[in-house]
C-alpha cells in the first residue's frame, strides 16, 4: 500500500512538469519568443557575431614603464572596442605591432595601445617626446602660468582637477586716434588777434550760476574701472610645478636636530590643458597685466559650462541692493581711508604677516 502511494506521488510530480513545460513552450510560440540559436555544428549555424567595434591590442596586465614588450610575456591581447570611439582609430590593430618595443610611460591593464606609448628602444624614450605631451587630451594644448597661493585655491589644486579661469580688468578711456589717457593737453597755435588762449588740460566749458563759462579740468589722473569675469572653462590641471624639479642636496640633519620644513614657494607655475584659442586668451590676459584666479570645480560639474555677468561696481550694487550712503554734515576720526576688514593691516599684510598674494 505504501509503495503504491509513493509511485502515484512521483506520477503526479511528472505530470505538473510535462504540463508545465508544455505551457512554456505554447507561451513562447503565441509570443513570438525567437528559438535558441542552433548549436555550431547543427544544419543552419550562425556563427557569433561580438557587438559592433574594432579590434584593437590592449594591456593584458600593468605593464611599468621601460618593460621591453614580448610575444613570451603575454603583456598585450586583442579585444573589441567600441567603433565611435577616438581611441579606436589611432590603437594597434595588431600585437606584433608592439613586439619588440619599450613602454614609455606605465600602462595599466585594459588600457588601448597608443603608438605614442612605446618606444623602439631605450635611448628613443626620451627622443620621442615628453612624458608631459602624453597627459594632454586630444584637441587641447598645455599652457603654464604662474599662480600664487590664494589665485590657486589655496594650493588645493592637483592633477587632474577641473577648474575655471576668472580675470579681472582695469579699463581707462582712451583717445581714440592717439590711444593715450584722457584727458588732452591743448595748446594754442595761432589765435586771433588780441585774443588770450589759455593752453593745458582739455577739460569741459561748463556755465556758472553768475554766468561765466569755465573750463572744468580733472584734479589727477583719470581712475581706472574694474571689471571681472568667468573666462576659460572646465580646463584640466596637468600639473602644479615643475614637471622635472632636480632635487636638491640637503644635508641631513645633525643628531638631536629636527629637519627644517620645507619652504612653500609663493609663486608656483600650473599647467593647463586648454583648447588653442583658450591658450591665446590666457597669453593676452597675462601681457597685458590682468589678474587672474582660479576656481576649483566638482568632479561631478565636468564638461560643463555655465554663463556669467561681468561683475563691475554698478552691478553690486543692482544686484545686492546696496544704497550710496548720503553726504552728512558729520564723519568720524580718525578718517577711513582704507577698507580693513580683517584680511589686511596697516603694514598692508595679512594676519600673522601673510602677504595677500
Amino acid at each position: 500500500m505504501r509503495r503504491g502511494r509513493i509511485l502515484l506521488i512521483i506520477g503526479v510530480v511528472l505530470l505538473l512538469a510535462t504540463a508545465a513545460v508544455g505551457f512554456l513552450m505554447w507561451r513562447r510560440i503565441s509570443q513570438g519568443e525567437p528559438a535558441p540559436p542552433p548549436v555550431s555544428g547543427e544544419e543552419g549555424a550562425v556563427p557569433y557575431a561580438p557587438a559592433e567595434g574594432t579590434e584593437v591590442i590592449v594591456a593584458a596586465q600593468d605593464i611599468p614603464r621601460g618593460t621591453l614588450i614580448t610575444e613570451q610575456g603575454g603583456a598585450v591581447m586583442a579585444t573589441t572596442w567600441p567603433q565611435d570611439s577616438a581611441v579606436t582609430e589611432v590603437a594597434l590593430k595588431q600585437a606584433s605591432a608592439a613586439y619588440g618595443r619599450i613602454a614609455r610611460v606605465d600602462i595599466v591593464r585594459g588600457s588601448p595601445i597608443l603608438p605614442k606609448m612605446l618606444a623602439e628602444d631605450a635611448g628613443e624614450m626620451g627622443a620621442a617626446g615628453s612624458d608631459a605631451a602624453l597627459s594632454i587630451p586630444a584637441g587641447r594644448v598645455a599652457y603654464a602660468l604662474p599662480v600664487a597661493r590664494y589665485s590657486a585655491v589655496a594650493w588645493a589644486l592637483r592633477p587632474g582637477d577641473r577648474v575655471d579661469v576668472m580675470v579681472s580688468l582695469l579699463m581707462v578711456d582712451l583717445d581714440e586716434e592717439f590711444q593715450t589717457l584722457l584727458p588732452n593737453q591743448a595748446a594754442c597755435i595761432s589765435p586771433p588777434e588780441g585774443e588770450e588762449c589759455q593752453s593745458g588740460t582739455l577739460g569741459r566749458l561748463q556755465t556758472l550760476p553768475n554766468g561765466w563759462i569755465v573750463n572744468v579740468r580733472p584734479q589727477g589722473q583719470q581712475r581706472p574701472r574694474l571689471v571681472t569675469q568667468l573666462t576659460i572653462q572646465d580646463a584640466k590641471v596637468l600639473r602644479v610645478g615643475d614637471w622635472d624639479p632636480e632635487p636638491e642636496a640637503t644635508p641631513p640633519p645633525e643628531a638631536g636636530e629636527e629637519a627644517a620644513p620645507t619652504p612653500i614657494p609663493e609663486v608656483k607655475p600650473l599647467t593647463l590643458a586648454v583648447s588653442p584659442q583658450d591658450a591665446v586668451a590666457l597669453k593676452y590676459a597675462q601681457e597685458i597685466g590682468a589678474s587672474i584666479d582660479l576656481v576649483l570645480r566638482s568632479p561631478g560639474d565636468a564638461n560643463k559650462t555655465v554663463e556669467t555677468e561681468s561683475v563691475t561696481l554698478e552691478y553690486l550694487f543692482e544686484r545686492f541692493n546696496i544704497e550710496q550712503p548720503p553726504k552728512l554734515p558729520y564723519g568720524v576720526t580718525p578718517p577711513l581711508n582704507a577698507l580693513d576688514a580683517g584680511s589686511v593691516n596697516t603694514e598692508g599684510s595679512a594676519p600673522g604677516g601673510e602677504a595677500r598674494e
